[in-house]
Parts: structure tokens; C-alpha cells; sequence
């Protein structure tokens, strides 16, 4: 049985209908930006207001201080407490650790950035990194407990929202390792995976110090291309809302599909209160599309493949419905 990672007719077929209908897509972009000027201004100045406000100050110092730990070589000693935890539940590497350890706590695209960093510096294998890619991509804690949690208009404990949003890793990791045929059965070798700074080669290392002004103007670059995303989606959001012959709980549904902070708000207000709770689980735990194209952006180049990403976030929104379900009935009353 052939890995996926390695199969290019596999990969060309998933492809092939996505570049026939992608032209298509600006040009009713276009068009609809053209019809609803209005709108499309709203809409572009809400993105930019949450891009501004809330993701760029709380992602971009993260992005920075961990491309710097990384070329300053402070991996291994930062992951001395966590990396033997890590490395015996999920079978990854020192490196691999740090990548789910920052893609756990920093929030979206940042474990899928360093995923696609990480691979191409050589410091994982390309089955670590697709391993990785399908369980390190998530909200973080403080968007979950700060944003999420504030929006619902029920009395949720922290604990049990991210037990709904992470325990699904736990079996997402175990399909993951065997579909990508991780090799975990030595466990000496995955300690030893050497460590190199992400975008230099093994002479630059010894020779070229790490330049802090070379980390902020890649970490603006990736922030100035996750905004125009942001931006794009919201646009799409207001268009959504004014599709007033659709039921409100659908266009809810749509916008939380398309973009989860503004999703997570229209889907409180949509659905009774009893109720809101799924479809915010299932929003958040997909990350919506604006989240999906800001991954393709940072794995770009890296042989990493989106269509999986979106294989497994449709999974992982899956299991946290479930997990939801199934945790009234398992913990005492």
C-alpha cells in the first residue's frame, strides 16, 4: 500500500476539478464587488477592523518570538519539560513537539506555517509534517475562553469547551500516524531529529547570525496575507446577510463557514440559545474557509497538501460535535 504523500496521480486527480473552476471565481468576484459597492466597502472595512484589532496583535508577536527561539537555537531547551509527554502521546519529534505545542497554544495558521517551515529546512520528514498539519491547526485557548465562550449565551465551563475542541486530536492522531505511515517504532531516531532554523541552509547556520529584522519582515509579509483574507471573507459575510430570502439559521451556517470570528457572532444570534452550541463547535473546529485559504497560504511551496487539511477539519468538526453529544452523559451529574 502506497503512502498518499507519494502518489502524484492521487494528488493530480484530487487537483484537477479545483483549477478547471478556479477562474471562475474572481471574475464573480468581480462582478459582485462591482454590483454592491456599498456592501463590499462594509464589508472590507469590518475584515480589516478584525485583522487590525484582534489577530494581528495577538498572532504576529507569536509568529516572531517563535521564528526566533527556532534560528536562536532555543527549541531543544524550551521543550525539555514537554517534549517526553508530547513524544509519548503523539510519537513526534523534539521539533515535532514544539510545532504542536505552538500550533496548540498560538492559534490559526501558525502550527500550519511552521509545519511547511519546518519541513523545508529538513528538521522533520515529510510524513511528520502532514502528520502534524492534520492535528496542530487549530483556534487557540485565549480565541476559544476570550471570544467563543463570551459570545454563547449559556453557561458553558471553560474545560468542557476545550475539551471539545481538543480531545479529537487524540484520535485525528492516531488515523493520521497510520495513513501517513509515521514510523514510531524508533523511538531513538525521533529524538534525534536534527534541528535546523526554518529558511536557512546548514552553511548559513554556522555563518549568518539570525536577524531579528529578517523575522519581522517575514511575519509582516504572512500578516499582510492573512488580512487580505480576512478582508475577503468578511465581504463575503455581508453579502451572506443579505441573502434575506434564505432562512436566518442558514445564513448563519454560511457565514460561520465562511469566517469563524464574525460566524461565531451571527451564529449566537441566529439560533436560540439551547441550540447555538453545535453549530459555534462545528464553526470554530473547522476554522471556516477564510482559515483554510490563510493555511494554503503558509504552506505554500512546502508539497504539504490543502485538500488533506480540509479533509481533516471536516473531521475534526465531526468528533467535537460528538464529543459534545456524548460528554453530558459521561461525566456525573
Amino acid at each position: 500500500m502506497t503512502n498518499p504523500l507519494n502518489d502524484p496521480s492521487f494528488s493530480s486527480a484530487v487537483h484537477r476539478p479545483m483549477l478547471c473552476s478556479l477562474p471562475i471565481l474572481p471574475i464573480l468576484l468581480l462582478g459582485l464587488l462591482l454590483t454592491f459597492p456599498s456592501l463590499s466597502v462594509q464589508g472590507a472595512l469590518n475584515g480589516l477592523l478584525l485583522w487590525f484589532n484582534v489577530v494581528l496583535p495577538t498572532l504576529a508577536p507569536f509568529i516572531i518570538c517563535t521564528q526566533m527561539i527556532t534560528a536562536l537555537g532555543g527549541v531543544e531547551l524550551l521543550m525539555k519539560p514537554f517534549s517526553p509527554f508530547l513524544k509519548g502521546l503523539f510519537q513526534v519529534s523534539i521539533p515535532g513537539s514544539y510545532i504542536l505545542l505552538c500550533g496548540l497554544l498560538c492559534g490559526y495558521p501558525l502550527g500550519a506555517r511552521m509545519c511547511a517551515d519546518f519541513k523545508k529546512s529538513g528538521s522533520i520528514s515529510p510524513e511528520e509534517s502532514a502528520y502534524l498539519l492534520a492535528i496542530c491547526n487549530h483556534p487557540s485557548p485565549m480565541f476559544l475562553l476570550g471570544y467563543v465562550q463570551a459570545q454563547l449565551n449559556l453557561l458553558v465551563s471553560p474545560l468542557w469547551l476545550i475539551a471539545c475542541l481538543y480531545l479529537p486530536i487524540l484520535p485525528l492522531s492516531f488515523l493520521a500516524r497510520f495513513i501517513y505511515r509515521l514510523d514510531v517504532s524508533d523511538k531513538s531516531a525521533l529524538s534525534k531529529t536534527p534541528l535546523k532554523s526554518p529558511g536557512q541552509n546548514q552553511i548559513s547556520d554556522i555563518t549568518k547570525k539570525p536577524s531579528l529584522e529578517d523575522t519581522i519582515a517575514s511575519t509582516c509579509e504572512t500578516m499582510v496575507i492573512i488580512g487580505g483574507y480576512i478582508m475577503l471573507f468578511s465581504i463575503l459575510v455581508v453579502w451572506i446577510d443579505r441573502l434575506t430570502f434564505l432562512p436566518e439559521s442558514f445564513r448563519a451556517l454560511l457565514a460561520g463557514a465562511a469566517e469563524i470570528t464574525t460566524g461565531v457572532s451571527r451564529l449566537c444570534k441566529a439560533f436560540p440559545d439551547s441550540q447555538s452550541l453545535l453549530p459555534v463547535l462545528s464553526a470554530v473546529a473547522f476554522g471556516g474557509f477564510s482559515g483554510i485559504f490563510q493555511t494554503r497560504s503558509v504552506i505554500r511551496g512546502s508539497g504539504l497538501s490543502i485538500s488533506h487539511y480540509v479533509g481533516w477539519k471536516f473531521l475534526h468538526a465531526s468528533l467535537s460535535c460528538l464529543i459534545a453529544l456524548l460528554l453530558p452523559f459521561l461525566l456525573p451529574s
